[in-house]
């Protein structure tokens, strides 16, 4: 069994040995000795359901604070597109994309300009190639992990293309080079994240030797400190048309967004843990092997569901919906 970095972490000191986390716990990663919990590393996949389920708040991601962003000449805040649906009332993009430089960053890149250029290659990478079926998903980190621990056969089954934020993060950090002149390693670039595996992603990443990401910041760490620099660009005569995605980057950060972006009738979503692992028992008896495309969400409702954000995730999805009513399809 292959061992690996995690972001979950446990507070031993809160922990009251309730078992809570261990019933939730969909890889069995959790045990309770001498009254207290204990992750057994080997199985965990962090997914967070521990962080979501705990009353005693004693488990937590091992995440950036905003502060560690000064440790770079220029810094780059990549926003996950859930976090757009945090926000009551918000009617333009543009407000958040304006607000996050007021917090220190010098630029910002949408990691839904990124998954639309994934939704073009996954399309891409159906058509012209002939995968074995079902292709599923490599955006979730925790759902490839799952599969590497509790479905190892269905490795061969992943998508072989770089997640949203590693591309985000490539494309981010070769722009203000260009722009710059500054080195590679002088540049931080830092994800804005709605969940843990996807900090596990950045520290640890899975067939790449180096994440092009630096770093990730909690969605519910930034979102008050990001809600006060908004109330000051909320003046549409004083944004920067900073947005550049359509539906379909926006819509990766709900469930059924990504099989939506491959403009597959023959696409499956789920959501949901537990979900997940019913539709991956299904394919491993070999009872979608006619389906072309899954993509799958260890959260309930996708990104918005993680366990780091800070609005219920059917509310996020209402909001999202209401963003992106007048948006086209797609824009890169």
């Amino acid at each position: 069994m292959e061992t690996y970095f995690h972001s979950v972490r446990l507070d031993k000191d809160k922990c009251r040995g309730c078992t809570n986390c261990l019933k939730r716990c969909p890889t069995e990663a959790i045990r309770v000795r001498n009254g207290k919990a204990i992750i057994v590393k080997e199985r965990c996949i962090d997914c967070g359901e521990c962080i979501r389920v705990c009353p005693h708040h004693a488990k937590y991601a091992n995440r950036d604070s905003l502060e560690q962003i000064n440790k770079y000449k220029y810094k780059i805040a990549l926003p996950a597109p859930a976090l757009y649906g945090q926000f009551n009332n918000l009617d333009d993009v543009n407000i958040i994309l304006n607000a996050l430089p007021a917090l220190g960053f010098d630029s910002v890149f949408e990691v839904s300009k990124a998954a639309e250029l994934i939704s073009e290659a996954t399309r891409i990478y159906l058509t012209e190639n002939n995968p074995k079926k079902p292709v599923i998903s490599s955006a979730c980190p925790a759902i490839v992990r799952l599969i590497r621990v509790c479905f190892p056969e269905l490795v061969e089954n992943i998508l072989p293309i770089t997640a949203p934020v590693d591309e985000a993060g490539r494309l981010a950090r070769e722009k203000a080079m260009k722009i710059t002149g500054l080195k590679a390693e002088e540049i931080g670039v830092f994800f804005i994240s709605p969940c843990p595996a996807k900090i596990t992603a950045i520290k640890e990443p899975i067939g790449i030797e180096k994440s092009h990401v630096d770093g990730a910041i909690a969605i519910n760490d930034i979102y008050p400190v990001l809600l006060k620099a908004m109330e000051k660009h909320s003046e549409y005569d004083e944004l920067k048309a900073l947005h550049e995605s359509g539906v379909i980057g926006i819509s990766w950060a709900t469930s059924g967004g990504e099989a939506s972006g491959t403009l597959n009738d023959n696409a499956l979503a789920a959501d949901g843990i537990e979900n997940c692992m019913k539709i991956l028992e299904e394919v491993e008896r070999g009872n979608l092997d006619s389906v072309d495309f899954i993509e799958l969400n260890a959260c309930q409702g996708g990104c918005v569901g993680g366990s780091l954000t800070s609005e219920n995730p059917f509310i996020a999805k209402s909001r999202l919906m209401k963003l992106r009513k007048y948006s086209p399809i797609s824009c890169n």
